[in-house]
């Protein structure tokens, strides 16, 4: 009897909660952010200053109660963020290749023993991770790079001061 009496309830339970509608889970439009970040820019996707490519599709972001903000932190990277759920967005931006490479081809970018930050960015996302410089060298040079003493060295392109990728991204 007693079995019979929780089973009830449970089934009385699961009956109200399939009547009740369901809480829809608010997303971000990420076309919209998109949208917004084109207007904070002033600038189209792929052009000089605009961003490089379109969010990833596959992101999920619940729906920010207020406005996200976007912020230009340097002339290669523009971050979409909501504080009050504490996520963000990083959206690399193409870049004036001429006016850098005019100004630092001439000037060495990283020093022998200089802590680095080696970063691969593919498909709207960048990983990056802390290493060292075996060599010194200029915009575009390829070094040997580790991230011990003693760890077997990798090749890396120098693609700015204190930043290398990877020759192959």
């Amino acid at each position: 009897m007693r079995i019979m009496g929780k089973a009830g309830a449970a089934i009385g339970l699961i009956c109200c909660l399939a009547g009740a509608p369901a809480q829809a889970v608010g997303w971000e439009s990420l076309p919209a952010l998109e949208q917004q970040l084109q207007q904070f820019l002033d600038k189209d996707q792929g052009e000089t200053g605009g961003a490089r490519h379109g969010i990833d599709r596959r992101l999920k972001l619940k729906k920010c109660p207020a406005s996200p903000i976007i912020e230009k932190r340097d002339d290669g990277l523009a971050i979409i963020h909501c504080e009050e759920l504490n996520w963000r967005i990083s959206v690399p931006l193409v870049r004036d290749q001429n006016a850098g490479q005019r100004a630092s081809q001439s000037q060495i970018l990283v020093k022998r023993g200089q802590a680095i930050l080696l970063v691969v960015e593919k498909n709207g996302f960048a990983i990056s991770r802390q290493m060292q410089a075996d060599r010194s060298g200029k915009l575009g040079d390829i070094i040997p790079v580790r991230t011990f003493r003693r760890s077997q060295p990798i090749m890396a392109e120098i693609t700015g001061e204190g930043r290398v990728t990877l020759p192959s991204f």
